[in-house]
């Protein structure tokens, strides 16, 4: 897809007509025109696979407290790094990367328990990774192009997009909301809130205090914002597959993210040291990385920054219009029922919006730096007021996860570490199949 898009895009201009099979599209990659499309306007492209109540959820979340399962998974995870470190040999960070979100997904949205890097034939495990492996371009054409009505025609045996075939997801998570509501116990995590929100017994207006996920660098800081949304129950069903949804769109994404960050760091010794020296302060000040701690670090906010521009979750997102839309002042058109693809990695490179696109450069997106690219060229996460659900989350578990990380380890490529990095060929998402770096103990910390 990446590089489909790079060269669609080429002498084509910022905004022009495409095909996708036999239906026509646009492809827009205008920040002006986006900001149209994905915020003043949303309401006529709304996020196709949107998570349903899913203001309500993001109201409700309590990072802070959803933050110490995250810092138990990462303490497992510096375990495998030592165990790496000692014998000198390069870990695969990609595959260690997605046992630690394996193990957070599995604790936050199943209530289940899991050490996947030392036990990845538990049940829970091995299930997950197997579901994840159909989680094919082929079933996301599938789910996209094919009515649902016809897909529950299909049956469950041979039906492509079934990724609980057997109902296991299912059965882990009503056990688990049943042990739930005959001990009375309330625990700190993603299940806890949708049971919250199944239990709603009719809508409600709540005005809380929430992350906001961009400022004018168009980066990914955490600011305060104040938002009021109208929610309504879930059903059981929902409940569930709100469940399965956050597991398939956490996994490999975060996982991808954290090697490409760590990747980043090790080719770019100069912003390791940096990032290091601000690790090692909010320690001292806060006693543990906890969530205010990684709240207050700005150079780990442009770190992750800077690799999302440079290897952003999606090579492109996209929209469709429930009704016809005049294109600012372009004279287009758009059709209801259009299609509407933003070429996200062809922004990010675009040496129009990003000085010397192929440089990692954190700097970019530090505070005192006059931002030189438009607020809408940088969309890792998309744009608007619904974005991405999980977005908070997962920034919250990628810092948590990084910060405890350099705290106590260095990385440097090894050689067989490809540079630059390989993609991971004929994947929905840009990631890798694998990328092995050595971690070296940091000897000059004794905590």
């Amino acid at each position: 897809m990446r590089e489909f898009l790079t060269n669609l895009t080429k002498g084509r201009g910022r905004v022009f007509g495409s095909f996708e099979g036999s239906a026509p599209s646009l492809v827009v990659a205008e920040p002006d025109l986006l900001r149209d499309i994905l915020v003043k306007d949303f309401h006529i492209f709304p996020y196709r696979n949107e998570m349903k109540t899913g203001d309500a959820i993001a109201d409700k979340m309590r990072m802070r407290q959803i933050s110490s399962i995250m810092n138990d998974c990462s303490q497992t995870l510096l375990k495998v790094c030592e165990k790496y470190s000692n014998k000198g040999e390069p870990v695969d960070v990609k595959g260690m990367f997605g046992a630690f979100t394996m193990d957070v997904i599995a604790s936050s949205a199943f209530g289940t328990k899991v050490d996947s890097h030392n036990d990845p034939q538990n049940e829970f495990v091995r299930r997950a990774r197997e579901a994840f492996l159909k989680f094919t371009p082929f079933v996301v054409m599938v789910s996209l192009l094919i009515p649902h009505w016809i897909l529950k025609l299909i049956p469950e045996s041979i039906n492509p997009c079934k990724l609980d075939k057997d109902n296991f997801f299912r059965d882990v998570t009503l056990s688990v909301i049943k042990q739930r509501k005959e001990t009375g116990r309330r625990y700190n995590d993603f299940l806890q809130l949708l049971m919250d929100a199944a239990d709603e017994a009719e809508q409600t207006e709540n005005q809380e205090t929430v992350e906001d996920e961009t400022d004018r660098f168009g980066s990914i800081t955490f600011s305060e914002t104040s938002v009021s949304a109208k929610y309504r129950k879930l059903s059981n069903n929902e409940l569930l597959a709100q469940c399965i949804l956050f597991f398939f769109v956490g996994y490999e994404t975060t996982a991808a993210m954290l090697s490409f960050i760590t990747y980043s760091l090790a080719t770019n010794p100069e912003w390791q040291e940096k990032l290091i020296k601000e690790v090692d302060e909010a320690f001292e000040k806060h006693g543990e990385m906890s969530y205010d701690a990684v709240r207050e670090m700005k150079i780990l906010d442009a770190v992750v920054s800077e690799t999302l521009r440079m290897h952003p979750t999606g090579a492109s997102t996209g929209r469709t219009a429930i009704e016809d839309y005049e294109l600012g002042n372009t004279g287009i058109v758009i059709k209801k029922g259009m299609n509407v693809i933003i070429p996200t990695y062809v922004m990010h490179y675009n040496p129009d919006f990003f000085e010397d696109p192929g440089t990692f450069n954190p700097e970019r997106f530090m505070e005192g730096y006059e931002p030189k690219h438009p607020q809408y060229a940088y969309l890792p996460f998309g744009a608007g007021p619904r974005n991405c659900l999980g977005m908070r989350f997962a920034l919250l578990e990628i810092k948590m996860c990084i910060s405890n990380l350099f705290r106590h380890f260095r990385v440097k490529p090894h050689t067989t570490t490809k540079i630059p990095v390989e993609y991971k060929k004929g994947s929905v998402l840009l990631s890798v199949s694998e990328l092995p770096l050595l971690v070296e103990k940091r000897t000059e910390v004794k905590s």
